[in-house]
């Protein structure tokens, strides 16, 4: 093949090899440990139920579990029945369902703008910073996000063919996104789909006696999984979970664990303001950030001056789901990161129409502006193999080195809208290629939890034998392939158990003189609350705390 042909065979097909550039760090990231608390939390629980093969009541070691509704622990212990113990079994059911969210973004973009601007979208949502986190750091967030789109984009459908398969996967969709994350997986495409028939006025299109049928598949949906709260919980109130004196399995799914959230019902509180997410954000949906805020702008402006009338060529879904849930999520007397993720697709599609409608002019203007704010992710790498992980080898940064004089030359040459997707595409994917095969890696071997777990695994130390002394140090017993609880009475050790301890435990059982020898010891860190003692290697160690593991004499 000359080079004619290849120059013209790369053009054609550029956007699908960006989707597999995209595809080849998902992967990566499959294999990288699960993190403390809650991706750790969660894996624990799957693999508890892959064991006990008890899939309508939840446990974490062996206690009754009442927080996040069981999805992601049905499909990752079906998962892990399936492929054995993993990483990547855990991962692999989330990952998937991302990729029809990436999909389903597409396709609802498809709907009301070109194929640029789908195509645009897709790339977009893929290779924000949160969905990379989302494929790593598995939670529910990413089926609630992948489910959501999917029903949104199924109603849509509907609504244009008036076909019941569409329906029936609308239904199927937003049950997948309430079994994953509660009530918003049903209230937010009401409301943004809602929204858009408010601004159109299309009333008969909100009274279809169809949503009633919808309702009704999404109820037997959700039956499993309600008749397993009320047998588990309303059943028995005798029980105490979390401090909660006999409570509802049900009140607490449909209501308590989502809207007391706002309402204040809740127990779960912290001090975070109401301009939380406007901070996290900021980081959450690089690289496009800068492009997306004049979008919304925009957008929200476009509304105003058609004085909150749209046409039926005009599309709102995408902003009144944004901006709607944006705000009522900013309300919440608890808030993190994550939980504004479901609404990146939105995000998305309004920044990659928001490209596309550019000029020529400013689109080259604005290409410039990106590919200079760009540098400061490349400089992230270079100063993350410097003063943070500096790499074992050269095959990482030299595979970094042509992606970067790729990233250069596609910028010399590109023109349109190409001259912002593709470099800023480059470079949230080298980005991440960076984190998942060196920064991640690297970082997590200070997880102690994690790595004391592979420790008791790779040394075949029975189940039978293994105490760890800490509440939540749920990556050890996922890792150790132990579901024993924490054990803190110390009455019961015998010569040639193992324990898991933290500096505190030691000094403890230093002092109750019991007699025991140190098998390994792991530094320790907080991997998810970065400072930069830590990030500097030559500081690191001041930051660093020990863990060990110790056997009874």
């Amino acid at each position: 093949m000359d080079k004619n042909n290849f120059s013209k065979l790369i053009t054609e097909y550029k956007y699908t090899i960006l989707f597999a550039a995209i595809g080849i760090v998902y992967f990566l990231y499959q294999f990288v440990d699960v993190m403390e608390v809650d991706a750790s939390q969660y894996a624990l629980i799957s693999m508890e139920m892959s064991f006990s093969k008890s899939f309508l009541h939840v446990y974490q070691l062996g206690s009754d579990y009442l927080d996040k509704p069981p999805l992601l622990f049905w499909l990752s212990s079906f998962s892990f029945l399936t492929f054995g113990i993993s990483n990547f079994a855990y991962k692999l059911p989330s990952l998937l369902v991302a990729i029809l969210g990436i999909y389903s973004t597409y396709r609802l973009a498809k709907r009301w703008y070109s194929r640029e601007t789908a195509l645009f979208a897709a790339l977009i949502v893929a290779t924000s910073q949160a969905m990379f986190l989302m494929v790593n750091d598995v939670r529910t967030d990413t089926m609630l996000l992948g489910f959501t789109v999917f029903a949104i984009w199924q109603i849509v459908e509907y609504l244009n063919n008036q076909k019941w398969l569409n329906l029936i996967l609308a239904a199927v969709g937003i049950g997948g996104a309430m079994l994953s994350k509660g009530p918003l997986g049903i209230v937010l495409p009401a409301a943004a789909v809602g929204s858009d028939f408010l601004l159109k006025r299309q009333w008969k299109n909100i009274f279809k006696y169809q949503w009633l049928i919808l309702l009704v598949i999404v109820a037997l949906i959700l039956l499993p999984m309600s008749y397993g709260l009320y047998t588990q919980f309303d059943l028995h109130p005798e029980k105490t979970v979390y401090g909660l004196k006999g409570p509802s399995g049900l009140e607490f799914f449909y209501w308590t664990q989502s809207f007391g959230r706002i309402t204040g019902q809740s127990a779960w509180r912290d001090d975070s303001g109401y301009f939380y997410f406007f901070h996290t954000i900021i980081w959450d949906f690089q690289p496009w950030i800068l492009l997306f805020i004049p979008a919304l702008v925009l957008r929200f402006r476009k509304l105003i001056l058609q004085k909150f009338k749209a046409t039926s060529k005009d599309e709102y879904i995408t902003l009144a789901g944004f901006v709607l849930f944006f705000i009522a999520f900013s309300f919440s007397h608890y808030k993190l990161p994550h939980y504004i993720f479901v609404l990146f697709p939105f995000a998305a599609i309004i920044t990659a129409d928001f490209i596309v409608r550019l000029s020529d002019r400013w689109k080259t203007r604005i290409g410039s502006i990106q590919f200079g704010l760009m540098h400061a992710f490349w400089l992230l790498m270079i100063l993350d193999f410097l003063y943070i992980f500096p790499p074992k080898n050269f095959l990482l940064p030299a595979i970094l080195l042509v992606l970067y004089l790729v990233y250069v030359t596609v910028f010399r040459k590109a023109k349109g809208s190409a001259r912002i997707i593709i470099p800023t595409v480059l470079t949230a994917v080298s980005l991440n290629l960076l984190m998942a095969v060196n920064f991640y890696p690297r970082l997590l071997n200070y997880q102690a939890d994690s790595q004391a777990g592979q420790y008791i695994t790779e040394h075949n130390i029975p189940a039978s034998k293994v105490s760890q002394t800490c509440s939540e140090c749920y990556a050890f017993n996922f890792y150790a392939r132990n579901i024993k609880p924490a054990d803190t009475t110390f009455t019961d050790f015998k010569k040639g158990d193992v324990i898991f301890v933290d500096e505190d435990w030691l000094k403890k059982i230093e002092a109750q003189h019991i007699n025991f020898k140190i098998l390994k010891l792991f530094p320790d860190f907080r991997v998810t609350h970065l400072n930069p003692t830590f990030l500097f290697r030559k500081t690191r160690s001041e930051a660093l705390k020990t863990k060990y593991i110790l056997e009874i004499e």
